[in-house]
């Protein structure tokens, strides 16, 4: 779980003890791990887009763009509360506008003016970027000090979830002789754990994958994102290929994991299955793996999935009896 809940309120009931003469049976009463109206998670995100602007990158930067109605639209049904930006990964070259947030103003939330339209706009920057791919120090450069204290400044949030998600068809070329490591430690060096650990930023990207299938056949160069897809698999994004004729699954599959970490819910003690109940809203909700709740053992939570994902001022109520019993 990574998030953090505002006044997380855990209400635990012990009851119904029996005893004999020789050795003490407990039996472990119900607990209630509620979340309710005063207690909410924490809804906060900040999305960074990196775009990919060297040649070929049109007709990627449309279908990207394409899928920013839903995006918005299925992060408003939750009421998450977001910024957005924008960079390139042009550094150098005849044009370079990497290192800065584009467009004005500098960073999009769910209350700009013609928010989709505006977003959309900001993704689609042609091709005549550098062909020497830099997003990973563009990244580096606008969540520096400087930058973020100035021009930047409202973006970054130390309580929010850090997003960022890359476009490109091509691996990243920034200077440092291991980016996992340098990019890695820098991500974790301004966004600081959750409470239970966890990290509070999570990178993603939309690329060429290993397995990536009709790339070749477009007439285009492409080289797998091994540097982009290292700081995925180290952070638990997701990738998804970019090759692909819509980005629509992809979209959908980097929304369903910002949600996820978001609304994902840490019980206070290990439950017997057989007795857990969840409601949303004063409403019931069946364990599913569709539209419903599931139990994840490895981390002792109950996970939100489809229909079933609640808004970020949701009461939330879950029973159970734990498991274990002496």
């Amino acid at each position: 779980m990574k998030r953090i809940l505002k006044g997380l309120l855990a209400v635990a009931t012990v009851a119904s003890l029996a005893a004999c003469s020789q050795g003490v049976n407990f039996d472990l009463g119900s607990v209630a791990d509620k979340f309710d109206q005063k207690y909410t998670y924490n809804n906060k995100v900040d999305i960074l887009w990196i775009v990919d602007t060297s040649v070929s990158m049109d007709q990627h930067q449309q279908k990207l763009s394409a899928q920013i109605p839903d995006l918005v639209t299925a992060l408003n049904q939750i009421k998450m509360d977001y910024h957005i930006a924008v960079v390139t990964t042009s550094m150098g070259g005849a044009s370079p506008d990497g290192g800065k947030f584009m467009g004005s103003p500098k960073y999009l939330n769910s209350k700009s003016a013609n928010l989709v339209s505006s977003l959309r706009s900001r993704l689609v920057l042609g091709s005549a970027g550098s062909n020497f791919e830099r997003g990973l120090e563009s990244m580096e450069e606008v969540f520096s000090p400087t930058y973020l204290q100035n021009e930047g400044k409202g973006f970054f949030r130390d309580d929010a979830l850090l997003v960022v998600i890359a476009l490109s068809n091509e691996d990243d070329k920034s200077s440092p002789t291991n980016p996992l490591e340098h990019y890695s430690a820098f991500l974790d060096s301004i966004k600081s754990p959750w409470k239970d650990g966890t990290r509070s930023w999570v990178f993603n990207f939309i690329g060429v994958l290993p397995n990536s299938r009709n790339c070749s056949t477009r007439g285009e160069y492409v080289e797998v994102g091994l540097n982009f897809i290292s700081l995925v698999d180290f952070s638990g994004g997701v990738k998804a290929s970019v090759c692909d004729n819509s980005l629509s699954s992809a979209i959908t599959g980097i929304r369903a994991k910002v949600v996820q970490i978001l609304t994902d819910f840490k019980l206070s003690k290990e439950p017997d299955l057989s007795t857990v109940r969840v409601e949303v809203n004063g409403k019931a909700v069946t364990r599913s793996s569709e539209n419903g709740w599931d139990y994840i053992p490895d981390l002792m939570i109950i996970r939100f999935y489809g229909s079933a994902v609640p808004a970020a001022d949701a009461s939330i109520v879950i029973d159970f009896k734990p498991k274990e019993a002496n």
